[in-house]
Formats: structure tokens, sequence, C-alpha cells
């Protein structure tokens, strides 16, 4: 991944500092001149967060940073304290500018590229597809989160303030969500997270947002169908064909009622409206008395679930007593502490009642408990089986009040009109008719919603069946990736192989490296059988080890990636190699880890750019061909200028 820094100006408040980056850009000198504070610009540019040291938070005001990518030159200025920056690049010709977050998203900033943050914009201008992850590893139905811009910049920035306290995260101890983060960076670099493992993922994370939809969908119908009193397709028609033989009838009614002259009828609407009106009011009562009797088997069945609830409390009270103090031989009474007298074998020697306890079997207690738990299931169904057929109750005890009420209310208007029998009939049953008219003509839109809710149950059903497909085929692919490990022993090698170039003391070509998955947590084993000991950075007894051996495992890294072409920004910031070693006591390492770095940059890494910053400076070797671009700083001096030339403070 292409990454190169060109330059990193200060906005001071006497003016500006600009910096200037090559290949290899050495920093060194005297503590205090603002070697370190350098890479923490350059980390705070990229969306970190900084520790302003004494002349920072005198002087500083912002930063811009410069950087190459694949398919642009994005300039990056972030104001002191500032959660967002100003990002501009050019892109054929044409200059685009925006206000982004640094790392905290907040909604699409740049319409149709799902860019976010910063870090979503330097994936997008070097042409790279931002890795995605599972947020879980142990829940097949965990949500996919991008792999961000400063997960992998763990690996390219080791500040001094952790070099030599935090191994990248892998380490047990480490915080779980960081650890496992940091161990997706490795698969990401290796290979094991490869393309085809990423377009299932990112296919898989898709089948999963539409099947909640979906479910959410069916579980929005179903309720709606219940509200309205309609629970299924089969009900509606049932309703529908109810209505169609109900208005045959009131048709039959009418022309009956047309072909007897007027003379002949001799029923009132009136009449015809009460007897409807008491059958109605019978109905109700029915209701009324199953709904209470209902309530009344309810009540029983939640006491006797209650009940079962406090036996089965007091077996286990009793199980656990008896199970403590059935051992227990009494000398003295517990009550009044006076001397028991001599008891029969067979009886308590408390009481001295005979003894007919006996300790329960565990088999047996299991079973009265699994007995406990389904009595109590049988009841909560039953309790809920009662509470649906209390709401059916409700629901048509409503539907025949609000008939009985609009009966009323016929009967009403019946008597104000005063008509003859023959005339209040007729009118009497044309309205019975509209009115069942309109509700069938109601049903129309009804019945499409069992129809939709057909349709999303199938729909969510083919993409249950997708998921399991693209899940196993995931599980192959993941198994495939991982099944070769030459990658995983090229990192080795190269891990020890950097470690050898550097001095560490205690470890020698002939040892081996044990970095398995899925932790990734590198360790140092001897060839030796009779020496048993491990190095791992947690096991290593120095500070000064615990440097090199960070320092070593992010090189290889490193190489790896430039291995296999890994989208790993080529960038690599040393900040304090030999932060816990002193360059003379140990001369060998100093000049060991300095001249493979150099070696490395002429040769595997030369596309990787390297900001080292350090107390002493070594010259690579004129046979190298390395150029170095080397600062000298001191504190308060003219000849070799801190970071701010100007100031002189703390």
């Amino acid at each position: 991944m292409k990454f190169v820094l060109k330059s990193l100006v200060l906005d001071l408040r006497q003016g500006q500092e600009t910096l200037t980056f090559a290949g290899i850009s050495y920093f060194w000198g005297q503590m205090g001149a603002g070697k370190s504070s350098i890479a923490k610009l350059i980390d705070y540019c990229l969306g970190g967060t900084i520790q302003l040291s004494s002349a920072l938070q005198a002087e500083f005001v912002g930063a811009t940073l410069t950087v190459e990518l694949e398919r642009s030159v994005l300039s990056i200025e972030r104001q002191r304290d500032a959660s967002n920056a100003f990002a501009s690049w050019t892109v054929d010709g044409e200059v685009h500018s925006v206000v982004i977050p640094a790392r905290t998203a907040a909604g699409e900033v740049i319409a149709q590229t799902d860019i976010e943050t910063l870090s979503d914009l330097i994936f997008w201008l070097s042409g790279i597809q931002p890795p995605r992850v599972r947020k879980s590893k142990l829940k097949a139905e965990s949500k996919m989160i991008r792999l961000s811009f400063r997960d992998l910049f763990w690996y390219c920035y080791l500040d001094q303030d952790d070099i030599d306290s935090s191994f990248f995260h892998l380490e047990e101890d480490a915080e779980f969500y960081l650890r496992l983060k940091s161990r997706d960076v490795i698969r990401y670099v290796i290979g094991y997270h490869d393309e085809r493992v990423a377009d299932l993922e990112a296919e898989l994370d898709q089948l999963r947002a539409n099947r909640t939809a979906r479910a959410a969908a069916i579980n929005s119908l179903t309720k709606t169908l219940e509200d309205v009193g309609a629970g299924s397709e089969l009900q509606i028609a049932e309703r529908e064909a109810s209505l169609k033989l109900a208005l045959s009838r009131a048709d039959e009614d009418i022309r009956t009622l047309r072909e007897v002259t007027k003379f002949q009828q001799t029923d009132h609407a009136l009449d015809l409206i009460a007897r409807r009106t008491a059958r109605l009011g019978g109905l109700i009562n029915r209701i009324n008395e199953t709904t209470r009797e209902l309530a009344e088997v309810r009540e029983r069945h939640i006491r006797h679930r209650n009940e079962i609830e406090m036996l089965g409390l007091k077996f286990r009270r009793s199980s656990a007593a008896r199970a403590i103090l059935g051992g227990v031989e009494f000398v003295d009474c517990p009550r009044c502490l006076q001397h028991l007298p001599e008891r029969s074998r067979l009886c308590c020697d408390v009481c001295g009642q005979e003894d007919r306890m006996e300790l329960a079997d565990p088999a047996e207690q299991g079973a009265i408990e699994r007995d406990i738990v389904a009595r109590r299931a049988d009841l909560e169904d039953a309790i809920r089986a009662i509470d649906r057929n209390l709401e059916r109750l409700r629901r048509r005890q409503d539907a025949l009040l609000a008939s009985k009420a609009g009966l009323e209310t016929k009967r009403n208007l019946t008597a104000e009109e005063a008509d003859s029998a023959f005339l209040s009939t007729v009118l009497l049953k044309e309205r019975e008719r509209a009115a069942l008219q309109a509700e069938l003509d109601s049903l129309g839109w009804l019945l499409r919603l069992p129809n939709l809710l057909r349709e999303q149950r199938e729909a969510h059903a083919q993409i249950v069946a997708m998921e399991q497909v693209i899940r196993e085929a995931l599980k192959e692919a993941r198994t495939a990736a991982e099944a070769d490990r030459t990658s995983l022993e090229h990192l080795g090698t190269y891990f020890l192989d950097a470690l050898v170039q550097s001095g560490v003391p205690g470890i020698t070509r002939e040892d081996s490296v044990a970095l398995e998955p899925p932790s990734f947590y590198p360790a140092v084993y001897s060839t030796d059988p009779a020496d048993q000991t491990v190095s791992t950075f947690t096991s290593m007894s120095s500070g000064g080890k615990k440097t090199l051996f960070k320092c070593c495992f992010a090189i290889a890294v490193h190489r790896i990636a430039a291995r296999l072409e890994a989208p790993l920004p080529e960038l690599l910031i040393i900040d304090s190699a030999m932060k816990n070693i002193s360059e003379r006591e140990n001369r060998d390492q100093f000049e060991g880890f300095y001249r493979m770095l150099y070696k490395l940059k002429a040769g595997e890494l030369a596309s990787t750019q390297m900001i080292l910053i350090d107390k002493e400076f070594l010259a690579p070797d004129p046979s190298q061909a390395v150029d170095v671009l080397d600062r000298h700083m001191q504190p308060d001096s003219v000849e070799h200028e801190p970071l701010i030339r100007y100031y002189r403070g703390k």
C-alpha cells in the first residue's frame, strides 16, 4: 500500500516549521528537542490522539501532513484539539476538499463513496476496499465491521511510550477487542483474510441484514393481522364467505318482502331489531361468562405455578440443608447447648424421633428439578393460550357490542320515522345489505396482507437457506486460506532473522519461532532439548530486549507484507529503538539493528519509508548505497536546532 510522507508543516504562535521526509529520515539528539513530537504529530494528523509536550502546549496551533497515495497526494490539516480534519486532494486535475471526522464516523461525507472518516478516505485514495471482519469470532451471527487504517497503523508506528510495554495488543492481558483486531491485521497481511473470504463475508453480512429486515416485516404484518382480528388468510377467507352468504340471504329477504303485499307484512322493523338486539345480548352474556371462567382457570394456573416454584425452592433448600447437616454428629443441643442423651442409631440425635429421611440421590434430585421445570413450562404455555383466547374473546365482544350499539341506533331512527311494517322492514334489510357490502369491500385490501406475509416468509426461508450455503462456503474458504502455512512460516523466519541480526542476547539462528493462530503471539524456542526456556515479549527480562523484540516483529510484518504485496502502509516509524539500551555498552545491538534496517531498505523494503528517532546516529555503510536524511537536534541550540527553532523553555 503506497504511503509516502512528503512533508509536515507545524502552525505555531510565532510562525511555521516545515519538515520534509526522505526514504529514511533519522532524527537524533538530546532529550527535550522535540524528536518524539515529530512522530506524535504525524500520528495526530492521521487520526491519532496526542499528549502535547511543554513546548507544544505553549506554541502549537495546528499541523498539516502531506502524504502521497496511489491515486493522489493527500493534504491533511488538523487543528489543535480538533475532532475533525480538513483534507484536500487532486484527481484528474480537479481539486477536492472536505471536512472529515478524524476517527468517529458521523455519516457519509462524500456522496456515494461510503467515506465516513479519514481512514475511509485514505483507503479510497489508495484504491483499496476497507477490509471487513466479524466483530465477534465466536458468534456466527456477528455483524461485520471495518478494519480501519488506525488498526493497520499499529504495525507502522512504534511509539516511545508503549514500545517496551505493549506487544501490538497481542498479549493475553491486552484489552479483548484490541487483541482481536490486532489478530485480524495479521490475518489480513499474511493472506488468511483473502479476497474470496472477504467477498463471502460481505455477502453473508448483506444476507444477514436482509434477513433481519424480513423478520421485522413479518412481525409487523403478523401484529397488524392480529390487531384487526384476522390471524390468517384462512380466517379472512372464512369471513369473506360468511359475508357473501349473509349478503345473499339479505338479497333473498328483500326479494321476498317485495313479492308479498304491504298488508301481508306484519312484522315491524322495531320488532326485528328488538329480537336481534336480544340475541346479541345473549351472545355477549355468554362471552362474559366464558371470559370469567377462563380468568378463573388462569388464576388457578398462576397459583399452581407459584406453588410449584415455592415447593421447588423448599425442596432445594431442604436438600442443601440435609446434604450439609446429614453427616454432622450432634453432641450438644444446638439450641440450649446442653449435652444430648444417648439415642438409638435409627433416631435423630437432636429430637429423638425416628430418622426417616435419606440423603437425596443426585440422579433423583436432577429428575425432580427437570420435572419442576417441565411442569412450570406447561403451565406457562397454558397461561399464554388462555391469554390468546381472552384477547380473541375481547375482540369478539367489542365487535358484538359495536353491532348492538348500531342496532340500538337503528331502532331509534325507525321509531322516529314511524313507517309501516312493510316499509320499515324493507329499509332495515336494505341498510343491513349496504353494511354487509361495505364490509365485504373492505376485505379486499385485508386479503393482501396474508399474501404479503406469505411472500415475506418464503423470502425469509430462502435467505436462511442461502445463508447456510454461504456460511459453509466461507468455512471452506477460511480453512483453505489457513491451510497454506507458507506465509506464516516466512513471517517466523523473518522475525528470527531480525532478532539474530539485531544481536538480541540468547537467540541464535538454530532457534525456532512458534507463531500459531489464532493468537499469533510469537515465542522463540531453543533447539537444545535440555533448554526448556521460551522467549516471549512478556518473559523478556529487560526493557531493552522487549524493545528490540517488538521492533523486530514489526520489521518481519513489513517484510512479509512486501513479499505478498499486502495492503499494509509502506511506512515504518520507530521511536527510540535504543530506549533502554546504551549505545556504548551494547554497541553490537545498536549497530546490528540499524545496519539491518539499512540493508532491508536497500533491498526488500526499498519502497518502505522509514522514520527513525533515537539518541545516537549510525550512518549507513557506504557499500549499502542508502541515502539517509538525518537531523541532529538539541534543545536551546543554534547549531542543532530543536523542533521549534525559536522556543526556549522547558
